[in-house]
């Protein structure tokens, strides 16, 4: 069986080095890649019993999420097993909808299997569990959202900007009356990509219109009952943004139900549906998120975590895209223009 040694010998790197890269610590790249290279060569492989054994550790991290039913929250698992798998270290997944368990419950679940760390996407009924994780020692790396009180690494969106900017390409396309399918106000995440969206309007000189802004769960069908209920009023909005991929999905619905046409009678830019865009006719605009990225970033954390408790918190903001299609009219232009 090959060996740290057997590695040393392919590429004339230090022990310390060898152990630094499978122990998750920062190495040059060229090392690494050195280091992989000849651990694929000769066929090695880390022996995680052994080494769990000498650490009194389970070698296994948690992973928290609200559902396992939309792309993001998959993307985070993939992207944090990816990583993780690479340094020995399994994953364990499980969700915590509040009908579903206590709150705490999924917490103290995972505890119970005594993982390492904790990658959470949290939702409040979370919270307080996963500050007494932090507490009792076990490392926890929060995504998308964070709550008072809870205090751990951070990675996220920067979701403020993202709405702020789909604010500004609207405003830039000369659209004044813009509705906010804006999701659940409880989640941080969404309340940041509703106040960049606000702020940014009042910021050109347009007002904050509150039968424009609509609050909602977090549901595909409360995205299609948002579209209904914003045709429905007088003087209706000539463009809308959906602020997450539910909403989205569940705007496209209403829209296509209502009979108007996108983006002639009404511009819409969605939020995280970036291979349905490509399929929609008209292709649509949609803010994307850098899913691997955010999910690299949490893997990366939580094993530095797991190896220096010492670290000083970090908090990661990464920016989004906005992918234009053409689902939205320049009003300055006739119809069946749009970029």
């Amino acid at each position: 069986m090959a060996t740290y040694k057997d590695i040393q010998r392919l590429t004339g790197l230090s022990l310390s080095t060898i152990s630094k890269y499978y122990n998750g610590g920062s190495v040059r790249q060229s090392n690494g890649e050195a280091i992989q290279r000849a651990a694929d060569e000769l066929g090695f492989q880390i022996n995680d019993f052994a080494r769990s054994l000498r650490r009194g550790t389970s070698q296994t991290v948690g992973v928290l999420l609200p559902a396992l039913d939309n792309g993001f929250h998959l993307a985070i698992i993939a992207g944090v097993e990816k990583y993780l798998q690479v340094h020995g270290v399994g994953v364990i997944v499980v969700s915590s909808h509040p009908e579903e368990r206590r709150p705490g419950g999924a917490v103290d679940a995972l505890r119970s299997k005594r993982v390492d760390g904790i990658v959470a996407v949290p939702s409040v009924h979370d919270a307080e569990a996963l500050k007494q994780a932090d507490e009792a020692g076990i490392p926890v790396v929060t995504v998308d959202r964070t709550f008072p009180g809870l205090e751990t690494d951070h990675v996220q969106l920067d979701n403020y900007a993202a709405g702020a900017m789909v604010a500004h390409y609207l405003l830039d396309h000369r659209h004044k009356r813009i509705a906010i399918i804006g999701g659940d106000h409880s989640v941080p995440s969404l309340t940041e990509r509703h106040n960049g969206f606000l702020d940014a309007l009042e910021q050109r000189g347009v007002d904050r219109e509150e039968s424009w802004s609509s609050e909602n769960d977090l549901t595909i069908e409360a995205g299609r009952r948002a579209v209904r209920l914003l045709l429905a009023r007088g003087n209706r909005p000539t463009a809308m943004f959906a602020a997450n991929y539910e909403l989205t999905v569940g705007a496209l619905i209403g829209l296509n139900e209502s009979g108007l046409v996108v983006p002639d009678d009404m511009s819409f830019v969605g939020f995280d549906i970036a291979e349905i865009a490509q399929v929609t006719r008209p292709p649509m605009a949609t803010v994307v998120q850098p899913m691997a990225e955010i999910a690299e970033h949490a893997a990366r954390r939580i094993l530095a975590r797991m190896n220096s408790s010492d670290a000083p918190r970090d908090m990661q903001t990464l920016p989004a895209d906005l992918r234009t299609g053409s689902s939205v009219r320049h009003l300055g232009q006739p119809a069946s223009t749009a970029t």
